[in-house]
């Protein structure tokens, strides 16, 4: 089976909590109230730094856009990240290197959003940038897939939160497709995804493969929110034969806290895949389901959802669903922080550190899996490889023995601050990972109105560039 996803296939759904979000009602309306948010033709788009509204509820503080610089001589320096005042926390590693931007032809720094996503927002904002809602001269942008021209387009020093097919592990059946591929060379290495199939194509194996008595969860190949996901005990509950679908074997036996059911959202930023860099952010999320889980009773309520699923958006409408209220309290209600399973497990005399570094095998070997497609469309579609970088959420469930099990891949996962933890734990992610990416911030002139003659220039001259390359080592 290929790993080379065709351009115009269907793409996962974003994941829509982000628009549902209470807490992201008012970003719109606090953006659109500062004047950080102008096109790049406007007369005021010369400005240095704008006000950028204070997350941590007092006076609104003045944006000081620092650089960090490199540890090597020659290298640029990159836009230094501070985190929110709520959060309480200082960035200390590297102080001693950190200077004010003094170029002022490097200035104003933007960003371009689709979304009004508050810990992207201001994560930015705060640090300096200000938001553009006309043009194409950012540093950054957030927002969906750009397609092949945009890609194109895109100039050394703009960086954009997706890499051209990563959506190779954000669908479902694609995903299977690819870690399927590395199990048939490395069994040992790639047995922690259930089997799954991927209907109509596999219908006839599956029906070969089918266990009378053994669950089966039931899956759009594309979609998010547990939609369509359904559990099915009896052969004759399969899709439709000309259904798309993805059939996987249910893991009835999870491991439970207090008889509850939950996963773990683990969130993993890659800024490169060749060569391939990844990195695992050290916090994150437990999500729990709202009705008690039994396994000798799963297959007589399988269409309880609120039982067997851990979604956030199935579990917020159920009645009992609790609600956090406090992010220092991160070990009640139905959503607790990473750190929080990692001390209840180690109450119980688990081994969370193998745990934790299991997972991080997960990640990377999941993140090869899909690499060779994403190599080839940079190569396709990206004159510079640096210009892509992605947060991607991986749901790993626990099964009765404490095992890891990856069960999906979200490249839109949400950002939605629902409550006081989230707000923690996503302002927190996403300080850390522009901090990492590392804009460098460039000159004004060279961007050459952008989006016309300057990128198409710049495009032709790294397309001479990488032509030029290829002579060179053919000979």
């Amino acid at each position: 089976m290929s790993t080379h996803d065709d351009p115009g296939m269907e793409r996962p759904e974003d994941d829509p909590e982000d628009a549902e979000d209470d807490d992201e009602a008012d970003i719109g309306a606090s953006i659109a109230a500062s004047d950080s948010e102008v096109s790049d033709g406007d007369e005021g788009a010369e400005s240095a730094t704008t006000d950028a509204p204070s997350t941590s509820g007092g006076p609104e503080e003045k944006a000081r856009p620092l650089l960090v610089q490199s540890l090597f001589h020659g290298p640029p320096g990159t836009v230094w990240f501070g985190y929110a005042p709520f959060l309480e926390m200082e960035r200390t590693e590297g102080q001693e290197r950190v200077v004010e931007m003094a170029d002022a032809s490097q200035l104003p720094l933007w960003f371009k959003a689709e979304r009004n996503i508050n810990c992207v927002a201001q994560s930015l904002k705060r640090n300096g940038f200000r938001r553009l809602v006309k043009g194409q001269a950012f540093n950054v942008f957030w927002g969906a897939h750009l397609g092949e021209k945009a890609l194109r387009r895109l100039q050394p020093h703009q960086y954009v939160n997706h890499f051209p097919g990563s959506y190779g592990v954000g669908r479902k059946d694609y995903l299977w497709k690819n870690i399927s591929r590395m199990q048939r060379d490395w069994p040992a290495e790639y047995d922690f995804c259930a089997k799954s199939y991927i209907l109509p194509t596999d219908r006839d194996l599956f029906e070969r493969d089918y266990v009378d008595g053994e669950l089966y969860i039931v899956k759009p190949p594309a979609s998010a929110e547990g939609r369509g996901i359904r559990l099915m005990t009896r052969l004759e509950q399969a899709p439709a034969r000309d259904k798309a679908a993805v059939v996987q074997r249910y893991i009835d036996r999870p491991y439970l806290i207090d008889g509850f059911k939950f996963d773990l959202r683990v969130y993993v930023a890659v800024t490169s895949f060749d060569p391939l860099r990844l990195y695992v952010f050290e916090e994150g999320l437990a999500r729990f389901a709202t009705q008690p889980y039994s396994s000798t009773a799963s297959r007589t309520n399988a269409k309880n959802k609120l039982a067997h699923l851990t979604n956030y958006s199935l579990n917020k409408k159920s009645g009992a669903f609790v609600r956090n209220t406090d992010a220092e309290v991160d070990d009640e209600g139905s959503k607790w922080s990473l750190s929080a399973v990692w001390r209840h497990l180690e109450a119980r005399g688990h081994d969370t550190a193998a745990l934790r570094s299991r997972i991080d095998e997960i990640a990377t070997k999941t993140m090869i899996a899909v690499e060779p497609s994403v190599v080839s469309k940079l190569n396709q579609f990206c004159y510079g490889r640096g210009s892509c970088f992605e947060l991607f959420g991986l749901d790993i469930l626990l099964d009765e023995s404490v095992r890891p099990w990856l069960i999906e891949v979200n490249v839109a996962c949400s950002l939605s601050s629902s409550s006081p933890l989230d707000k923690r734990v996503k302002h927190m992610l996403l300080t850390d990972l522009f901090h990492l990416v590392g804009p460098v911030p460039f000159r004004r002139e060279a961007r050459g109105g952008r989006g016309g003659g300057g990128a198409a220039a710049g495009a032709r001259e790294a397309a001479a560039r990488a032509a030029a390359e290829r002579e060179a080592a053919a000979k």
